[in-house]
């Protein structure tokens, strides 16, 4: 079957572990990407088929080490659910109660620094002020009830119920909470955070909340080289004729470490010029 023109819009290669081994000499080059670490994307998805098909018909790979980590995982699958860690009013403890990060980091800088803690884990920390109803969905649409009877989180009335049920020092959890509430009312925090946003509050009131987190690879900023038309390139840039490629199965777009969001705009626009392209190229 001759469709005249082709469009590979297949994602990432995040989900397939021995690819991402083999391609892994860049900033994560000291972490071994083996089945220990999860992917934000399911299981079957992000294997970077599309990709093997691209370079097959004659399109260069690039930026291949490129690839992102997200300090949201969910221990054992990697998957990003329950209490996120994105947002305000929240703090991050390893597994002895203590704070080790700036929360407002990039999330490279945040996963080296879970990677450096026991069990490579932590704890992200909240209260009454991110879900001050149990019920109420949040952002993601999951609600407080919901992941405490999936027995996702932990729960407690108080800073040291909530350390009981996480296991770990309470008396270090309650100074991790007071050095951050430090900081909001003006203080200076010994690693780098700093309040500047107005929904920036003193986290004082329970009840309290808590939800373990790892590492999980989360973008894979290598893959298909492209040009502005979304034309797919071989390695001196000249275009594969009618094939065409758009989203995170390309490189080269988002550099070394995406900014969150960004695939967004990645998507519409060179998907856009992609199917435009491969329309016309079919129809010429």
């Amino acid at each position: 079957m001759n469709c005249g023109a082709v469009v590979i819009a297949t994602g990432g290669f995040g989900g397939n572990v021995e690819y991402r081994q083999k391609v892994n000499t860049g900033v994560w080059k000291e972490v071994v990407l083996d089945d220990s670490i999860g992917c934000t994307n399911i299981k079957p998805c992000a294997q970077g088929e599309g990709m093997v098909l691209a370079e097959n018909a004659g399109a260069e790979l690039i930026c291949l080490s490129d690839i992102q980590l997200h300090p949201c995982g969910t221990p054992g699958t990697g998957l990003m659910e329950d209490i996120r860690t994105s947002g305000r009013n929240r703090i991050f403890v390893n597994t002895d109660g203590k704070r080790f990060v700036n929360e407002g980091a990039e999330r490279d800088v945040l996963c080296k620094n879970i990677f450096a803690q026991p069990d490579g884990t932590y704890w992200i920390v909240v209260n009454t002020l991110r879900y001050p109803n149990p019920d109420e969905p949040d952002a993601n649409g999951a609600t407080i009830n919901n992941m405490l009877a999936l027995g996702h989180i932990v729960a407690g009335d108080t800073v040291e119920a909530l350390a009981g049920e996480m296991g770990v020092d309470a008396a270090n959890l309650q100074a991790s909470i007071d050095a951050y509430n430090a900081v909001v009312e003006g203080g200076t925090d010994e690693f780098g955070f700093v309040a500047d946003n107005t929904a920036d509050a003193a986290m004082t009131e329970g009840p309290w909340y808590a939800c373990r987190k790892v590492p999980t690879v989360h973008h894979t900023m290598g893959g298909i080289r492209v040009n502005v038309e979304s034309e797919a390139c071989n390695a001196d840039g000249e275009p594969i004729p009618g094939l065409y490629a758009a989203g995170e199965c390309t490189g080269g777009i988002h550099g070394e470490n995406r900014l969150g969001g960004n695939a967004i705009a990645d998507c519409m626009t060179f998907g856009r010029n992609a199917g435009t392209n491969a329309a016309k190229y079919a129809l010429a």
